[in-house]
């Protein structure tokens, strides 16, 4: 987020989601910060989630998936300003990263499995598979841990302040 709140005071101003990235477009220089919210919504809802967020002085940015970004003056509240609400946004983010590395893992494990107790080309269309994903279950599993990792340091914030 803070990369994005940097293009935007080059000029470059955040308008939707990419594959593996951001659209940016050129424009005139701002002086903004970014926030992403994690929440499932029905279409039903999200007039009145962007309503609550507008309220607190964001705007919405854009969405894809159940990832939404909001953009505000530098001195505005952050949207997770406790350590109650950071750990209700982590717990959110955790679920889906958590399934994506327990099913990279297993892949990984699988395909470990075939490529060590078999041969010829089932063994080097193992070794390949294994190599792919294990590039993708490692970070995958970083990044759980760094969720949980954060999950821990505001619980221990939050106790101290109990």
């Amino acid at each position: 987020m803070k990369e994005l709140s940097k293009k935007a005071a080059e000029g470059w101003h955040l308008k939707r989601f990419q594959c593996a990235g951001y659209g940016l477009e050129k424009g005139e220089p701002e002086e903004v910060i970014f926030s992403i919210d994690y929440r499932k919504l029905q279409k039903a809802d999200e007039e009145e989630y962007f309503e609550l967020f507008a309220y607190g002085g964001w705007t919405h940015v854009c969405s894809s998936a159940h990832m939404h970004i909001f953009k505000a003056a530098p001195e505005t509240t952050p949207i997770y300003s406790d350590a109650e609400s950071s750990i209700d946004k982590l717990a959110r983010l955790a679920k889906p990263v958590n399934l994506v590395a327990s099913i990279a893992l297993a892949i990984t494990m699988v395909l470990w499995v075939f490529m060590t107790f078999t041969s010829g080309t089932i063994q080097h269309i193992a070794e390949q598979g294994f190599t792919g994903s294990f590039i993708f279950t490692v970070p995958a599993i970083m990044t759980s841990g760094g969720v949980y990792y954060h999950m821990w340091k505001n619980l221990r914030l939050k106790s101290k302040h109990i």
